[in-house]
């Protein structure tokens, strides 16, 4: 037995001086550069989800105000969602007259909430008397989307500019094939929204802003396309009385109004007697209004915002022939 240590795999020992240094691996042991343990992850406190609380309270809030905006704050069978109010008359209807006026009128107003209470979207409703000048509503005071309704007004305006010699009604508009009595014509039988936009254009919004102010439309924006049913039915007032165009254009405007394509809503309902109305529709807006040249004439507005377009398209016919036989009833 040898005193040395010797090389127990039997291969030549390896002398010092022959050893690789070069590619031999040292582990690092300086404490500065010592690898650290990787701590496992710590649970969330109190801050942390008390923040992704906030953040899923605020996405769910979000996403409600954003449906129940789409509805106008109107869901089925639950009164209107809205910001307290000081306005006393808000929901109030002024009427004057004798006691079956006032009955009719009373009648009028209960079924309309009756009809409307389990809809979604806000409906409003507006009836003016043209014999004594009285009124009834449901709403008609809030400021809702005019749709085409908004075309009322800058049609009796070109009359205007024409009766005070400021255009010729036969003469085309610049940059359009058409003539301005021929854009009125479109806009009141067919709703036209080009001639609309050609008109617009024409005029310029401030003009038309002004004049739809200057005959008592306060509430009503051509830019916002915004109008309360109060005002339409101003409108049709005004129109009916002669204090907005000339007997002549009043009637040919009325004619273009009862020779209309839109028959499916207050028209379907009252079938039996002529109606020169105007229609329009958005998303979720349905609206019609115009003059029943019934025995007792009467204007006739009714709006919608929010709404479900199958069920406005339902309501306005049931609600115009009910309101016809309340008014015609003896």
């Amino acid at each position: 037995m040898s005193i040395f240590r010797g090389n127990n795999s039997g291969l030549p020992h390896k002398k010092e001086e022959d050893y690789d240094y070069e590619n031999e691996e040292f582990k690092d042991l300086k404490p500065e550069n010592k690898r650290r343990r990787k701590e496992p992850p710590k649970p969330w406190g109190r801050p942390e989800r008390l923040t992704v609380l906030i953040v899923i309270l605020v996405t769910v809030l979000t996403s409600a105000i954003l449906s129940l905006s789409a509805r106008n704050f109107k869901l089925p069978g639950l009164p209107r969602i809205s910001l307290p109010s000081f306005n006393w008359g808000e929901d109030t209807f002024y009427i004057e007259g004798d006691k079956e006026g006032r009955e009719k009128a009373e009648k009028a107003r209960n079924y309309f909430k009756d009809k409307t209470r389990n809809l979604s979207g806000l409906y409003a409703i507006n009836v003016v008397r043209l014999l004594d000048g009285t009124s009834y509503g449901v709403n008609k005071n809030e400021e809702m989307q005019a749709a085409s309704l908004i075309k009322l007004p800058i049609m009796t305006l070109v009359y205007k500019k024409f009766e005070a010699g400021q255009l010729d009604l036969d003469a085309k508009v610049s940059g359009s094939n058409s003539t301005y009595r021929e854009l009125v014509e479109a806009m009141g039988q067919r709703s036209d929204n080009n001639a609309q936009i050609i008109l617009v254009k024409t005029f310029g919004e401030s003009e038309i802003q002004n004049y739809i102010e200057s005959i008592g439309m306060m509430k009503t924006s051509l830019t916002k396309n915004e109008t309360t049913p109060e005002e339409i039915g101003l409108f049709f007032k005004m129109l009916w009385e002669g204090k907005l165009t000339t007997e002549k254009h009043r009637e040919e405007l009325l004619g273009y109004m009862t020779d209309t394509i839109f028959a499916d809503w207050i028209v379907e309902g009252i079938d039996d007697v002529r109606v020169a109305h105007k229609y329009g529709r958005e998303v979720h807006v349905v609206n019609d209004a115009g003059i029943v040249f019934a025995n007792k004439p009467f204007i006739l507005v009714l709006m919608s915002d929010g709404a479900v377009e199958s069920e406005a398209d339902s309501l306005i016919p049931a609600v115009a022939r009910e309101i016809y036989e309340i008014e015609i009833g003896n």
